[in-house]
C-alpha cells in the first residue's frame, strides 16, 4: 500500500465528509444552506486534514486509548484555530466566529464545538475508518486514479481560490 495514495485518499474523502456535516449543520440551524466557503467545490479541507493527522496516529503510529481521545480533541482544534487564524489574517475572511460562545479562543475554537469534533472523530475513527481502509485495500487501484484526480482537482481549486482571495484583499486595500 502507498501511504501518501491511503492518507490523500481519507484527506479528500472527509474533506467531501466535512462539507457535507457543515451544509447540514447550517440547514438544520438557520433553513438555509451556507453561502459560501474557503473553495469552490464541495471540500472542507481543515475535516479532511485533521482526520487525516488522526489516521496517522492511529494507524500508522498505533496510538490508541486515552492519547487517542486527547488527539481526537486536540487535532481537530488545533487545525480549526490555525484554520480560522490563516483564512482572517491572511485573506481577511472570517468563515466562523464563536466569540459568543463560552470558553472561546479569539473566536476561532470554542470548547464546545471541539468537544463535539472530538466525538465526531472518535466515531470516525472507529465506526467508519475500518470500513473505508478495507474498501481501500479491496480497490486500491481505481481509487488511486481517483485519489490523482480528486487531488488534482483540490489543487486547482485551492489556487483558483486563493487567487481569487488575494485579488480581493488587493481591492481593498485600494
Amino acid at each position: 500500500m502507498n501511504v501518501v495514495f491511503y492518507l490523500v485518499f481519507n484527506f479528500i474523502f472527509y474533506s467531501f465528509i466535512g462539507w457535507i456535516l457543515e451544509e447540514g449543520y447550517s440547514f438544520s440551524t438557520t433553513k438555509k444552506f451556507q453561502e459560501d466557503g474557503f473553495l469552490i467545490g464541495p471540500f472542507k479541507p481543515m475535516y479532511g486534514m485533521a482526520v487525516m493527522f488522526l489516521i496517522i496516529c492511529n494507524e500508522l503510529l498505533e496510538i490508541s486509548g486515552i492519547p487517542l481521545i486527547l488527539l481526537c480533541f486536540l487535532i481537530p482544534t488545533t487545525v480549526e484555530y490555525i484554520s480560522g487564524y490563516i483564512l482572517k489574517h491572511s485573506f481577511n475572511k472570517v468563515y466562523w466566529d464563536y466569540s459568543e460562545f463560552r470558553y472561546n479562543i479569539h473566536g476561532f475554537v470554542t470548547l464546545r464545538f471541539s468537544i463535539y469534533w472530538m466525538v465526531l472523530s472518535l466515531i470516525g475513527l472507529y465506526y467508519l475508518q475500518p470500513s473505508l481502509y478495507d474498501l481501500y485495500m479491496e480497490n486500491m487501484k481505481i481509487i488511486n486514479i481517483f485519489v490523482v484526480l480528486g487531488g488534482s482537482i483540490l489543487l486547482i481549486d485551492l489556487y483558483i481560490t486563493v487567487k481569487k482571495l488575494e485579488y480581493e484583499k488587493l481591492r481593498m486595500i485600494q
